[in-house]
């Protein structure tokens, strides 16, 4: 978990810095409407060059974040839920568009039922930094006002602002209204449904994620919650006559694109990252337009698996165009997959969040890669709130959920392979080195013997 905790804790403690003069305004400029704020938040990141560079400091005194054992992750739920952990609690569910059927539903024993979110943040003693930011976006004013649908905030305390340095501009009022939107979820979150999802739908939709929803990320382990790694719940279930407060000891930054989090995290991605580079396909790809995505991101240790030689050959000049297609085979186009959710680019979404109370679940899924659309087969197995991804019925996704700005990473052990026996991939048990002849062998459909190293014509 350290690596993106990494990633986000410095956002959380730099979320108003602008890195260099002018980058958001030239990125205003270039957009059209319905992209400023999308567009205002990633020229945030793009002002960074070296992420863990700058986040080592605030991960060491955030180690504790970092996600326990099952046994400790189930203490955690046990002192939240109570003796009522087998209850029913579909009260105050909702799908992703906030139609909750209940207005109210159960809560827990703070507030005050007869005003707004807006007025109990405003009034609130803890929270005015955030209702003051609030007071120049009247859509979201008018959202946190409306008594007609509820809302869950998950709002930063004014101890959060702190983190902020002051010796900064401040940033324009894009970057600002998407990062408001990002602390605000549609329908009602109370506590135990919050820890039984692995993801909460935002009211920050974004064109790079086919226009759904951003989604927030929920960890749970002995030191509390955990929201994308870095933010912690610091008091729940504050109700409101249109929904709940959580409140949040840090502001939630929207994420970066997927290749930013690649780039930034090298001890852990600097094989992926390099691959990316070699092949020319991270280039191509962000020339691309995406509308959500998943990447199945190998590991450093991923990639010595596979073995001296396999690597060797992979990042020589002939090898240059099997690397190419072996990365394809890990990233999937318009379709996003997150443990607890997924977005199909022209159908819709499923939502696995209504079914957080089943004892047992079972799920699966093939996402067409960008390897001739080469099925990558996911298997989903949920008990309660632990989930456990598997890819092609071997690899184990060790990290979950790793939210993007254009879809998620999903961190794999192993290196994915196009499969021997695409009808029994688990059957492909090379968990150790690769022979050159092999990976050849499993990539010489997918590769162009008339170029020589070069990139592809096509992706």
């Amino acid at each position: 978990m350290k690596l993106f905790t990494f990633l986000f804790s410095a956002a959380a403690a730099s979320a108003f810095v602008t890195p260099s003069g002018g980058i958001y305004r030239q990125a205003v400029l270039n957009t059209e409407n319905e992209n400023e704020v999308q567009s205002a938040s990633q020229a945030w990141w793009d002002g960074i060059t070296n992420g863990e560079a700058i986040f080592f400091p605030v991960v060491r005194n955030l180690a504790d974040s970092i996600e326990s054992s099952v046994d400790g992750a189930l203490d955690a739920i046990s002192r939240y839920l109570g003796d009522d952990e087998d209850s029913d609690s579909s009260d105050g569910d909702s799908d992703d568009d906030g139609d909750d059927g209940d207005h109210h539903g159960r809560h827990g024993h703070h507030g005050n039922a007869s005003k707004t979110i807006y007025e109990l943040i405003a009034e609130s003693k803890y929270t005015k930094r955030f209702a003051e930011l609030i007071e120049e976006y009247d859509d979201i004013k008018e959202l946190l006002q409306d008594t007609k649908a509820n809302h869950t905030l998950f709002v930063p305390t004014d101890s959060a602002f702190e983190r902020i340095p002051h010796d900064h501009k401040k940033p324009p009022k894009e970057f600002i209204q998407a990062v408001l939107e990002y602390h605000l979820a549609p329908g009602l979150f109370p506590t135990r449904r919050v820890l039984f999802s692995h993801t909460v739908p935002t009211e920050l939709k974004l064109a790079s994620l086919g226009g759904h929803r951003q989604r927030l990320r929920i960890g749970v382990s002995l030191f509390g919650v955990r929201i994308n790694f870095y933010g912690k719940l610091v008091a729940t279930d504050i109700i409101a006559k249109n929904g709940l407060i959580h409140a949040v000891d840090a502001i939630l930054v929207p994420p970066p694109r997927q290749g930013k989090i690649i780039q930034l995290l090298p001890n852990t991605f600097s094989t992926f990252s390099l691959a990316l580079e070699t092949t020319g396909l991270g280039e191509d790809l962000a020339d691309l337009e995406w509308f959500g995505g998943t990447v199945f991101a190998p590991t450093n240790s991923a990639f010595t698996k596979l073995g001296r030689r396999a690597n060797a050959f992979l990042f020589s000049e002939h090898g240059k165009k099997y690397l190419r297609a072996l990365l394809k085979y890990s990233i999937v186009a318009n379709e996003t997959l997150y443990s607890d959710a997924f977005y199909k680019r022209g159908s819709g979404h499923h939502d696995h969040n209504d079914k957080v109370e089943s004892v047992s679940d079972y799920w699966h899924v093939d996402l067409p890669s960008l390897l001739d659309e080469k099925a990558i087969g996911v298997d989903i197995r949920r008990w309660k709130r632990f989930i456990s991804i598997l890819v092609n019925g071997r690899v184990h996704v060790t990290i979950q959920d790793g939210v993007a700005a254009d879809g998620v990473v999903q961190v794999v052990d192993t290196v994915l392979i196009p499969p021997r026996h695409p009808h029994n991939p688990g059957a492909d048990k090379e968990d150790g080195e690769i022979s050159v002849d092999e990976l050849k062998e499993r990539l010489a459909a997918y590769v162009d013997d008339s170029s020589e190293g070069g990139h592809s014509a096509d992706l």
